[in-house]
């Protein structure tokens, strides 16, 4: 069962909780506004569904609403930024914008967020980049509280979800945007599944004895996710546990020091210090054309680009509303009725 509530008053609706929790208004605004939008454009695992999650993390003292980030070591083109375990929105923004600059100052740019907690979805911060013209991309490791990802051929977690995020301006003034877990699936979306009642595809989950599994329902129950692709996945998650962990300054997942979080690497590269920018993005358009005139293969209606789906999901929950499992909707409420916080008028 889902209920269906607009964007504007959901994003309301979160940023008065987590002001009334103790975050500051700019930076409850900010969080929320991330979440919803990531709900806009269909990635329900990392939109609303976290809001009690980032409560409880904030009263367990794993988020500190009122940090913000500082840039603690710079070097050319490149810095390295602490968010004091802050709220990884606001972090990874600050981050993502002054790789922008760097990028645009020097042809290319380079920054490390260390000491934050969840920074949601990576292409929102690709996205910032190539929207100034320059190639994007986001590397991130760490979880939010303990390891999920078995490494290829093992049944014992290791590694988190580990994502990455490559966004490329286009011609036309918009970007091609890819943004993907190293797992099978990302955490957040098992999440929502269990929160939905709903089964998982093969191949995504082993339970606590290391057999296959397709229940959601056991996810804290011992369950294993598996990497995507065997062992290039599992290959591409040991190399975001290394480089954008220990570029931010911080100690492997295994150590002890390592508290959570998602330690992340952004980089700009600004295609005018290569090649003419202007062919560049003729280049990306004739690809993509090219591309979307593939003859789709039996069980297809179309070749789809990344970024397509989002796009049409955007554009059609702005129109009629964002649905959102009743569990989550429920937790949502609880948490307004909990903080004395009016709720919208029922969802339709």
């Amino acid at each position: 069962m889902t209920v269906s509530i607009r964007a504007a008053p959901l994003e309301a609706l979160c940023g008065d909780i987590f002001a009334a929790a103790g975050a500051p208004p700019d930076i409850a605004a900010a969080v929320a506004q991330s979440l919803v939008t990531t709900n806009l454009m269909g990635h329900d695992s990392h939109g609303v569904l976290r809001v009690k999650q980032y409560i409880m993390m904030m009263r367990a003292g794993m988020i500190q609403p009122a940090a913000r980030p500082a840039v603690i070591k710079r070097f050319g083109a490149t810095a390295l930024v602490t968010n004091g375990y802050g709220f990884g929105q606001v972090g990874a923004r600050y981050a993502a914008e002054l790789a922008r600059q760097l990028g645009q100052e020097h042809g290319i740019g380079a920054v490390a967020l260390g000491q934050t907690a969840h920074i949601g979805r990576l292409g929102e911060y690709s996205q910032i980049i190539a929207a100034a013209g320059l190639i994007g991309i986001v590397f991130t490791g760490g979880t939010m509280f303990n390891n999920w990802v078995a490494p290829y051929g093992g049944r014992e977690r290791i590694f988190g979800t580990n994502p990455m995020s490559f966004a490329v301006p286009c011609a036309d003034g918009g970007a091609l945007l890819l943004d993907f877990a190293t797992a099978g699936m990302a955490h957040g979306k098992i999440v929502l599944a269990r929160a939905k009642g709903a089964p998982l595809p093969r191949g995504m989950l082993l339970d606590k004895h290391g057999k296959p599994t397709t229940d959601a329902g056991i996810l804290d129950d011992g369950a294993v996710l598996l990497p995507m692709g065997q062992h290039k996945g599992s290959g591409l998650a040991l190399m975001m546990e290394i480089i954008p962990t220990l570029l931010a300054g911080q100690v492997p997942i295994s150590a002890p020091e390592f508290k959570y979080g998602n330690p992340t690497l952004m980089l700009a590269l600004l295609p005018d210090a290569f090649a003419d920018a202007s062919d560049f993005g003729r280049h990306v358009d004739a690809l993509k054309t090219r591309v979307k005139s593939v003859k789709p293969a039996s069980g297809f209606d179309e070749v789809l680009l990344p970024g397509e789906p989002e796009a049409r999901a955007y554009a059609q929950r702005q129109t009629q509303g964002i649905p959102l499992p009743a569990a989550v909707w429920a937790d949502i409420c609880g948490l307004a009725s909990e903080l004395g916080i009016a709720l919208p008028p029922p969802p339709g």
